[in-house]
């Protein structure tokens, strides 16, 4: 293998090494979508809990209300029975006072009552209503942790094939190449080569020399940034020399 096939190979297995890249970072991302998805559809269901914690409050209020009702009249029924029973029109007159009081008070609980019967229907039916909301926002969201899985799948399955094909192409180089490749890209994030334009290395954006740039120009041996060291190639160079060897 000749350093311009050797150069090829390289920009190839990088191509396929950027690939990978973006894979594993996607791959990477899917489970905090998921994660995102679940705490948007624990708020919901806390906004549910909450509309039906107030519902049961209220039921409560309106219960309580209910017995004091019941007491206040039981509270009337027996004054009224000892008004029947009294031995002089004074205490007679006494218990009347007595209960047109507690009449007072029943009155005023009944329509204490009445708003909590309202306020009671009120928010069963906002409790209702949210969690029919909540049902439907869940199923949206179900549907897209089913596509969140189906594309975990899709990225698993091209990332087998890539570095499949990573392996195969990178035993076609020779062994130094191989060697000072992975040291590289080990030390760089991944990723071991950086494309030229502008005679600037578009990794790490420093401008080559002028001998270095016609160095790379040559194509005669591996050159490395003298920055960031990665290997540099000129995109449009490899893509006339691939135009040519198909033309070939």
């Amino acid at each position: 293998m000749n350093m311009v096939e050797t150069i090829h190979q390289l920009v190839e297995l990088h191509a396929i090494d950027t690939e990978i890249l973006k894979l594993k970072q996607e791959i990477q991302r899917l489970p905090q979508r998921l994660e995102a998805l679940n705490q948007q559809q624990a708020t919901w269901q806390r906004d549910v809990d909450a509309k039906h914690d107030e519902w049961k409050r209220v039921r409560q209020e309106r219960e309580e209300k209910e017995q004091q009702v019941s007491k206040l009249e039981q509270q009337m029924e027996n004054l009224q029975q000892a008004a029947r029973q009294a031995r002089s029109n004074r205490e007679y007159s006494e218990y009347l006072l007595k209960v047109e009081e507690v009449r007072h008070r029943i009155r005023k609980a009944e329509d204490e009552l009445l708003d909590f019967m309202e306020a009671e229907d009120r928010t069963f039916q906002e409790w209702k209503a949210a969690e029919k909301t909540f049902k439907e926002k869940v199923k949206n969201l179900d549907q897209q942790r089913a596509e969140l899985k189906d594309r975990q799948a899709h990225l698993q399955g091209k990332l087998a094939e890539l570095e499949a094909r990573r392996a195969e192409s990178i035993q076609r180089l020779p062994k130094d190449v191989r060697e000072l490749y992975h040291y590289i890209a080990s030390n760089r994030g991944g990723l071991a080569m950086a494309a030229v334009r502008d005679q600037t290395c578009t990794a790490c954006h420093i401008q080559l020399r002028p001998r270095v740039y016609q160095s790379l120009k040559l194509m005669e041996d591996l050159i490395q940034c003298e920055s960031c060291s990665r290997i540099l190639y000129l995109p449009e160079m490899i893509a006339e020399r691939s135009r040519v060897a198909s033309q070939g």
